[in-house]
């Protein structure tokens, strides 16, 4: 990975330096180069940051149970590769006092793994709730997970 930034640094330098860099007759043509590599590494960096973000979004199946207990589920994330840990952002319209149970499903929909998280929450109140699987649940078959209230 390092490698690659490196590359992509050292081209983008040397393709502002021939291109001018949008020339500013008063800059030096090092400030310029600077200039453009530093911005170029930035969105670089950026796009990096946004790709590693949505690679741990997970996707989500919301049981009824939820909604008719005043539950709104916004956003599920895998906790980082080799973790059996995913978390979700739990809403309350209305006070929760109870467990929250996850299901992982593999690509066929079967489930794969359970776990359960004793979650508190007040009235108009909003949390992100963690759930940890067993150890010996393999998170890479893990396609969706199931929400529900047990």
């Amino acid at each position: 990975m390092q490698r690659r930034v490196k590359w992509f640094l050292m081209f983008a330098a040397a393709f502002m330096m021939m291109t001018g860099c949008g020339k500013n007759e008063s800059s030096s043509l090092s400030q310029r180069t600077g200039n453009a590599v530093g911005g170029a590494a930035t969105e670089f960096i950026a796009g990096l940051g946004q790709g590693v973000d949505n690679t741990m979004k997970v996707e989500l199946d919301i049981d009824s149970t939820l909604e008719a207990r005043g539950l709104t589920i916004t956003l599920g994330k895998g906790r980082g590769l080799g973790t059996n840990r995913a978390s979700i952002y739990v809403v309350s319209q209305t006070p929760f006092n109870g467990v929250l149970q996850a299901r992982a499903l593999d690509a066929e929909g079967r489930e794969i793994g359970r776990a359960n998280t004793e979650v508190e929450l007040e009235r108009d109140d909003a949390k992100y709730v963690d759930f940890q699987f067993d150890e010996q649940m393999d998170s890479n078959l893990v396609r969706k997970y199931l929400i529900l209230v047990r």
